[in-house]
C-alpha cells in the first residue's frame, strides 16, 4: 500500500485537507467551513475531516499513518496549543481521532514553509524567512529545511511587529502590520473609506490601501532581515502570492529598502499556493516528528 498521511490546514474560514503522499503528492482534496455556530466546533471538524479522509484513502489501497494538523495559533515546539487568539478548540484536540488515527500538530505558517523548504523555492536555499500573508499575517525562519520554532513556540510572529504612525492604513486599530496590512485589515479599511466617496472611486481607494500595506509588509521584512539574515524571503498566502497592487508596492518597496546591504536576499512568491499547509501537515508527520502529539 501507498504510505500517506492526511494533512489538515485550518483557518478561521475553511478547513482544508488532502491525503499526501511522502512525495508531497496531493490526492483526495477536501474543503470545509469552519464552523461558526455559537461554541467554537473547529476541533470537531477536524477530527470528521480526517476520518472521513483516511477511510477514503483506506478503501483504494491507501495507507495513511497518522495525521498532521496545521493551526492559526501559537504551538509549542512539543505540539502543544498554547493560544486561544483565533480558534479556542485548538487547544483541546485530542491526540487521536475516533478511528484512532494519531494526531500532531503545528503552527500553520510552519507547516506551509516545510512544503515550501521541501518543494518550492526553498530547495534551493540553505536558510529562509516565510511568510504567510492572508487573513492574518505571521512567520518562520527555515535553517537547513527546518522551521524554527523558538523556545515556546512563538517565532512566528511577524504580524505582530510595530508600525509606522504615519503608514497606517486604519488609525483607529492597533498599530500591528497584521492589523494594518492583513487582507482582513485591507478590506475593513476599504469598507471604511468607501462610504465616503462616489462609487466610482472606490477602486482607487482600493489601491491606495493595498501600496500602503505593502510597503508596511516590506518595511518588516526588512527588519527581518536585519535581524536574521536569511538567504532569501518567500511570501505566500492568499495575498503574499497574489498579483496586483499589493504585491507590486511590496516588491518595490522591498528592493528599495534592501539595496543598501551586500547582496541582499531575493524576495519570492512561495511556488506550491494555497495546498502549501496541507501538504506541510502532511510532510510533517511523514518525516517522523514523533514528539509533536497534541494532548
Amino acid at each position: 500500500m501507498t504510505r500517506a498521511a492526511v494533512g489538515v490546514d485550518v483557518g478561521g474560514t475553511k478547513i482544508a485537507g488532502a491525503v499526501v503522499a511522502a512525495n508531497g503528492g496531493v490526492r483526495d482534496h477536501e474543503t470545509v467551513a469552519t464552523p461558526h455556530d455559537g461554541d467554537d466546533g473547529s476541533a470537531s471538524a477536524v477530527l470528521a475531516l480526517i476520518d472521513h479522509l483516511a477511510r477514503r484513502a483506506a478503501d483504494e489501497g491507501v495507507a495513511v499513518e497518522r495525521a498532521g494538523v496545521g493551526v492559526p495559533e501559537y504551538v509549542t515546539p512539543q505540539g502543544q496549543v498554547n493560544s486561544a487568539l483565533v480558534l479556542p478548540s485548538m487547544r483541546t484536540l485530542p491526540a487521536v481521532t475516533e478511528s484512532g488515527l494519531g494526531v500532531v500538530i503545528d503552527s500553520d505558517v510552519r507547516c506551509a514553509a516545510r512544503a515550501e523548504s521541501r518543494l518550492g523555492h526553498g530547495r534551493d536555499v540553505p536558510s529562509f524567512v516565510f511568510a504567510i500573508i492572508g487573513t492574518g499575517i505571521s512567520s518562520t525562519l527555515v535553517i537547513d529545511g527546518r522551521p524554527w520554532a523558538g523556545h515556546r513556540g512563538e517565532a512566528i510572529a511577524l504580524g505582530e511587529l510595530g508600525v509606522d504612525p504615519a503608514l497606517a492604513v486604519r488609525p483607529e486599530a492597533p498599530l500591528t502590520v497584521e492589523e494594518q496590512a492583513s487582507g482582513r485589515a485591507i478590506g475593513a479599511a476599504a469598507d471604511a473609506q468607501a462610504g465616503r466617496v462616489d462609487p466610482a472611486g472606490t477602486a482607487a481607494i482600493r489601491d491606495r490601501i493595498e501600496a500602503r500595506a505593502g510597503q508596511i509588509v516590506a518595511t518588516a521584512l526588512q527588519s527581518a532581515v536585519h535581524l536574521l539574515d536569511p538567504a532569501a524571503v518567500i511570501v505566500g498566502g492568499g495575498l503574499g502570492a497574489s498579483s496586483g497592487t499589493f504585491s507590486d508596492s511590496l516588491s518595490r518597496h522591498y528592493r528599495e529598502l534592501t539595496a543598501g546591504r551586500p547582496d541582499p536576499p531575493p524576495l519570492m512568491q512561495a511556488r506550491l499556493g494555497p495546498r502549501a499547509g496541507v501538504i506541510g501537515a502532511g510532510l510533517l508527520t511523514l518525516e517522523g516528528d514523533s514528539t509533536r502529539s497534541a494532548s
